[in-house]
């Protein structure tokens, strides 16, 4: 018992493995904050994707949301090479809505079911998390914990 404790303390929770790298990204339908235009992961074949989970509450969250946003930009709203996602989870639309004014979010925002099931079906532990999607709709890379810019770059290369 204490063996696994103390291999419990010592463990970074960043680098604990995703059992969907990969695989295929599970399927969703998402509402966007604004308005009620819909959107399902699955029309997006052919478009890499960066999926990222955040909430309002969140710190981490607020200190990738410009770093999210200039990638967008350059690589999403301008060229079209990259759909970035934002699912807002454990929130409420009022909350999350204020976030996305503040930060100046013009991605693609959702938020989840009062249930969480977008999150459960990606396995989530907290936020941020984000999940790098090929055209194809695999899943090749998961990140805990905030995105920098370069990583976001090394990863995505290969598609830009």
């Amino acid at each position: 018992m204490i063996a696994l404790l103390a291999f419990g303390f010592t463990t970074d929770p960043k680098n604990v493995p995703s059992p969907l790298v990969g695989r295929p990204a599970p399927d969703f339908e998402l509402t966007a904050l604004k308005g009620q235009e819909t959107i399902h992961l699955s029309e997006l074949r052919g478009t890499p994707v960066l999926l990222n989970f955040w909430a309002s509450w969140c710190q981490e969250c607020k200190v990738e949301a410009q770093i999210l946003e200039e990638f967008h930009k350059k690589h999403g709203s301008e060229t079209e090479q990259i759909r970035v996602i934002g699912i807002a989870i454990q929130d409420t639309l009022q909350n999350a809505q204020a976030f996305a004014h503040r930060f100046g979010k013009s991605y693609y925002l959702g938020l989840d079911d009062d249930a969480g099931n977008i999150a459960l079906d990606y396995g989530i532990y907290g936020v941020p998390e984000s999940f790098f999607i090929d055209p194809d709709g695999m899943i090749f890379y998961k990140q805990i914990g905030g995105v920098t810019p370069e990583l976001l770059v090394n990863k995505f290369e290969p598609f830009l």
